[in-house]
């Protein structure tokens, strides 16, 4: 009776941990291939910055399932401009491609920070509908493509 009750605790606890793997795995190929992208973005990451991007929070997703990236825009002069933006995942409508990669939301989920020229002080400055990922890359629509197949994966884990 033992070994029965002892079968029937790890055959209910093993669907549960094997979601939370998978859901971790989604996760990480999801937010890999962001930063894959990112990175490769040596310049900018959005056409309205300047200068040389650096990545000083890379993209990662919390507990609470937000999305989020931090860079900073040096210029020449070595003047800097922070931004950081924040979006939920389990809002993301699509991965798009139209001067760069982005994450298209039907309403303006995504809050975008900046700092003053040489702050590190983040701000709230707007809100939009789309997360720039980075710029073209000869290939994009085979990235857009991958980049969606993962999306559609984490996703499973964060429709209700």
């Amino acid at each position: 009776m033992k070994t029965l009750i002892t079968l029937l605790y790890f055959s209910l606890l093993l669907p549960v941990a094997t979601a939370a793997q998978s859901k971790q795995k989604a996760e990480k190929d999801f937010v890999n291939q962001l930063n894959s992208i990112l990175k490769n973005s040596s310049e900018h990451d959005h056409w309205l910055q300047t200068g040389t991007m650096t990545i000083d929070s890379a993209f990662a997703i919390n507990k609470a399932g937000i999305l989020s990236l931090t860079v900073r825009h040096t210029d020449d002069d070595s003047s800097f401009v922070r931004a950081r933006m924040e979006a939920p995942i389990n809002k993301i409508q699509r991965i798009a491609y139209d001067l760069y990669l982005i994450l298209e939301y039907k309403t303006d989920e995504v809050t975008v920070f900046k700092s003053a020229t040489n702050s590190n002080e983040l701000i709230e400055d707007h809100k939009t509908n789309y997360l720039h990922i980075g710029a073209p890359w000869p290939e994009d629509m085979k990235h857009q493509e991958k980049l969606q197949k993962l999306l559609d994966k984490l996703l499973v884990f964060y429709k209700n």
